[in-house]
């Protein structure tokens, strides 16, 4: 039972049925039948309906023909108040016999609500207690202040179910404003604290509810109304305006909506409870706010004056100081003096126990007459300056004051401007850049070092102050503006010992800066700025980058090594068998010329991977730089067909306009290589970023002064002006990070100069950009050294490799000239194959044919060896296994061993060196096929034993060419030994 809801709530239940009764059922009402003895003598009653004809029978009673009503009550429920019902309902029969039993169930709910309420009664308090703690406990600054007021109102409408909370509709705390001068207090309040219906606080402001809260501030009581009847009352059924008074002052008014299960008395108690620690409140934040204008007013006051003096707290400690005092103090070495400090902790240590003495006399204000106080202390600072110290006079009530007199000594202390130039040139001078700020976050010095980093310019620099001006200048630089921000305030709010972090900027240039912050403490220990210093790390991380990506081209190149020798034997037989199908095929029918244009594309298409699996055996060989006579054309050929599917996928055309007539240059062929690579890699960036395609035109030509010219042109976007001076220096890159290094074109440059050239770059006016490098050609005595000997054969070999090395990038051009030049190559090849006419014969037997032992472990190698020695007329014997081949040679006599470098089990080193131990003369006539000559130890091998060789994949034409020239250097020794044999037998006789 509710006493303002009018009604009972509680539980029916149909014996009958058995079914749920509807909802309206479960609310009895206090109007009649109910009977009124019944509710004022706390007695059960049954009742006869059909006899009480004259009264009403509605509600729960309706077709009933008895009732009885048995009440809920206790003494100590209310001084046996009715609390509740028991209502027993028949349609025929007595229900006198259910009256004890009824009876007792009241006796049992009657218990279990009061041990219910007192346990609310319980929870509240609780409750309550906890409020008050919160309250008591607040820190009295602003900030906690207003969230202890916004938690008052938010726990008047918190609801919940066990009872504890007062579960108001709406609840808002209004602050009145200050009063000026005698006027009355004002009645326009600001409810800055609301929570609750936001209907209900919307309209707290305009009447009905405005003159409600008037009332309770006129009269400074408690006033209680019903909302109006034309507004929705479902959620409200008393509006309730509580005055807030503390120490004699109103100050505001607490104003809540109370929904029906809520009006109460003990709701009333407590919503004083909450009016009362609000007022408190509102107390301490206008007597912070007080405080906090008198101390400003205050330190404006301080900060005209030019006398050094102190305000002291009662425990000795600085609460105040003007502005001669801290300039003073800046003199003696202290950037600032912190509020809480003690005056003592200034002086150097055999003056400070005196002077904490001293300073406990200090002269008691509570009087107005009180003399001023003659006595003063002398006292040495930190610095070693020395000073008077000496009260002054203050009004009742003021804190204590001490006025410094600094005193002159005989060695006096350098002037602050000295000293503040010493520390700014100190810190220009250093490589980092340096900030350093005081304990107001205000920049106190700043290096050219810094402005450079972050692009200040002079002027810009000197406007900038604070921390803040710095942030909002440089922020928008960083790589994540926000997070940059926020963490440089962080790092000024909390720093306690040294730091270190990364600094990610995108302007003015892509850069890496690490910040190195640490505090900046005065001689006792207290925080008086921070010093910041800056180091760039770009060039750090671009060479870790660099090392990282050596590391994975090494690995690499170890692995193109395997790759290449396990497809040398593969591409040697193809080469070899299509080049000899080619030239069976000459001269037969039609049908035997078209199968010959097939073999002849199979040919091409494997000459043309030949030269590419060479050219990467040779860019992974670890070569000492070498300077010899080199083709120019070559070299841009050769750094074309690397980049050429790269570009290609690219949908990037690269053009060739070579001068046949160009003459060598002395040079390394593989740093000239990594020049024009390097050329090739940024016109290909440069057109990237267009997304879509382009031009690459590649010319030599002869130039004046017996000087070679190479123009590497694009029509990309071209470079800027602006940065057009800065591009051949090392680490300048456009490209975001982990895409350039910034090293590509200060590469070039140095190579070019190591080779007496020069690089300049010009800009097309259609656009795009045009590097010329200009070398020196070969004089006519290097080219006489260069051709030589043996390098006369090398230039040989080198002629005949450019001559196919041309024909391959004639495919990047014209179709036709690539037709006609493999025509001319199909020519060469049946001619040569054709003019062997002549049978190798034994050096040792004239007329007899040539024995050869072919090892070689890649049976089609092996047999495609066979097969061109055996067309030449020799008697060839194939063993795949080297040990088998060692017993084979000291059983039969050969005039050549062919063998493969790498096999397994014995390998070609190993054969050739068991050959001196058996007696065996062979290792005169040996000639190695191997596709390891990228190997250190394998190149070594063969130039200290001045073996020849033919690397794998090889023609047919130079494996014939160098088994001739083997047999006829062996005959050729043999019968020279025999002529000066038969001299010497001649003389002798």
């Amino acid at each position: 039972y509710t006493e303002f809801a009018g009604a009972f709530y509680g539980l029916v239940w149909d014996d009958v049925t058995k079914e749920n009764c509807p909802s309206e059922w479960k609310v009895l009402s206090l109007e009649p039948p109910l009977p009124e003895q019944l509710l004022l003598e706390g007695k059960p009653l049954e009742q006869d309906l059909q006899e009480s004809a004259r009264q009403a029978v509605i509600g729960q009673l309706i077709g009933l023909r008895r009732a009885l009503w048995v009440p809920v009550a206790g003494q100590s429920l209310g001084g046996g108040r009715v609390r509740g019902l028991i209502l027993l309902g028949s349609s025929s029969n007595h229900l006198s016999a259910f009256l004890e039993r009824a009876k007792s169930v009241a006796a049992e709910l009657s218990l279990a609500m009061e041990a219910e309420e007192q346990l609310r009664g319980i929870r509240v308090r609780n409750v309550e207690l906890a409020l008050v703690r919160c309250t008591m406990e607040s820190s009295p600054d602003g900030s906690s202040l207003n969230g202890l007021l916004a938690h008052l109102v938010a726990d008047c409408v918190h609801r919940s179910a066990n009872g504890e909370s007062l579960g108001a509709a709406f609840a808002a705390i209004g602050v009145l404003p200050a009063p000026k001068g005698s006027s009355p207090a004002p009645v326009a309040v600001d409810f800055r604290w609301r929570s609750g219906d936001e209907t209900w606080l919307n309209a707290i402001a305009a009447d009905p509810l405005a003159k409600l809260t008037r009332r309770a501030l006129e009269t400074r009581r408690i006033i209680g109304s019903e909302p109006p009847v034309t507004w929705p009352q479902a959620s409200v059924a008393r509006i309730v305006a509580l005055p807030l008074e503390a120490g004699g002052q109103l100050l505001g008014v607490l104003v809540a909506g109370l929904p029906v299960p809520a009006v109460s008395i003990a709701t009333l108690e407590r919503l004083e409870l909450r009016a009362r620690l609000a007022a408190f409140a509102l107390l301490l934040s206008q007597r912070k706010e007080e405080e906090s204008r008198r101390a400003n007013a205050e330190q404006s006051l301080l900060d005209l004056v030019a006398d050094p003096f102190f305000l002291l707290d009662p425990s000795g400690r600085i609460a105040a100081s003007s502005r001669g005092a801290r300039e003073l103090l800046r003199r003696a070495g202290h950037a600032a003096v912190l509020p809480s400090g003690p005056l003592a902790d200034l002086f150097c240590g055999h003056d400070r126990e005196r002077l904490r003495k001293w300073l406990q006399h200090a002269p008691d204000s509570s009087s107005s007459a009180q003399p001023l106080k003659k006595d003063t202390a002398q006292a040495e600072l930190q610095n070693g300056a020395k000073v008077r110290l000496q009260f002054v006079p203050r009004l009742p009530g003021q804190r204590a004051a001490v006025l410094f007199e600094p005193e002159e000594t005989s060695a006096s202390s350098r002037p602050t401007d000295y000293v503040e130039a010493e520390l700014l040139n100190v810190i220009e001078w250093l490589e980092e850049g340096v900030v350093l700020f005081d304990e107001g976050e205000n920049v106190r010095a700043m290096n050219s070092r810094f402005k450079h980093m972050t692009g200040l310019a002079p002027e810009e620099s000197a406007k900038i102050k604070t921390l803040e001006e710095l942030i909002a200048r440089l922020a928008g630089q960083a790589v994540e503006p926000a997070q940059f921000a926020e963490r440089w305030r962080e790092l000024a709010r909390n720093i306690q010992g040294g730091i270190r972090e990364p600094l990610q900027m995108a302007r003015p240039a892509p850069r890496v800066l690490e910040r190195a912050a640490r505090p900046v403490l005065d001689s006792i220990g207290r925080q008086v700025g921070r010093v910041e210093i800056y180091r760039d790390l770009t060039a750090q991380r671009v060479f870790q980058s660099k090392l990282l990506q050596t590391e994975k081209l090494a690995a690499l190149g170890q692995m193109v090594s395997g790759v290449a020798h396990e497809l040398s034997s593969p591409l040697t037989s193809i080469l070899g068998y299509a080049q000899r199908l080619l030239v069976g095929q000459t001269g037969a029918g039609r049908d035997a010329l078209e199968r010959a244009e097939e073999i002849r594309q199979i040919y091409q298409e494997a000459e043309r991977a030949t030269g590419i699996l060479r050219q990467l055996l040779l860019n992974a060989r670890e070569t000492i730089p070498e300077r010899r006579l080199v083709s120019l054309n070559q070299i841009v050929m050769r750094a074309t067909e690397l980049q050429r599917f790269t570009l290609a996928a690219k949908k990037i055309h690269v053009e060739l306009d070579l001068d046949p007539t160009l003459p060598f240059i002395h040079g390394d062929a593989g740093q000239l290589q990594q020049v024009l690579i390097n050329l090739l890699s940024n016109a290909r960036h440069a057109l990237e970023e267009q997304s879509r395609g382009g031009v690459i035109r590649l010319r030599t030509r002869k130039s004046s002064d017996r000087r070679v010219l190479l123009e590497v042109e694009d029509n990309g976007p071209g470079i800027p002006q602006a940065i057009q001076a800065r591009i051949f220096d090392p680490f300048f890159t456009t490209k975001p990070a982990g895409v350039g290094t910034g090293l590509g074109l200060s590469i070039v440059l140095s190579v070019v100069r190591e080779h007496g050239g020069s690089v300049r770059l010009q800009t097309p006016p259609q656009g795009g950009a045009l590097f010329q490098i200009e070398i020196p050609a070969a004089t006519e005595r290097q080219q006489e050294e260069g051709l030589s000997g043996a390098e006369q054969q090398r230039t040989e070999s080198f002629l005949r490799e450019g001559k196919h090395s041309f024909v391959e990038e004639i495919q990047l051009g014209s179709a036709a000239n690539s037709r006609a030049q493999l025509a001319g190559e199909a020519s060469f090849s049946t001619a040569q194959f054709s003019g062997l006419v002549n049978v190798p014969t034994s050096p040792g037997e004239p007329g007899k044919r040539a024995r050869v032992l072919v090892v070689e472990d890649e049976p089609t190698v092996a047999r495609l060896i066979a097969d061109v020695l055996e067309d030449e007329g020799m008697q060839v014997d194939v063993l795949l296994d080297g040990r088998e081949a060692l017993e084979r040679v000291a059983r039969e006599s050969y005039d050549l061993v062919i063998c493969d470098m790498k096999m397994p089990g014995l390998d070609g080193q190993h054969f050739y060196r068991s050959l001196p131990r058996t007696g065996n003369s062979l290792r005169e006539r040996f000639l190695f096929v191997t596709g390891d000559v990228i190997a250190a130890q394998t190149r070594e091998f063969l130039k200290r034993n001045k073996l020849p060789h033919v690397a794998k994949p090889f023609r047919v034409e130079e494996l014939t060419e160098k088994v001739h020239a083997v047999l006829q250097t062996h005959a050729h020794a043999k019968s020279s030994a025999a002529e000066v044999a038969r001299k010497n037998a001649a003389r002798s006789g």
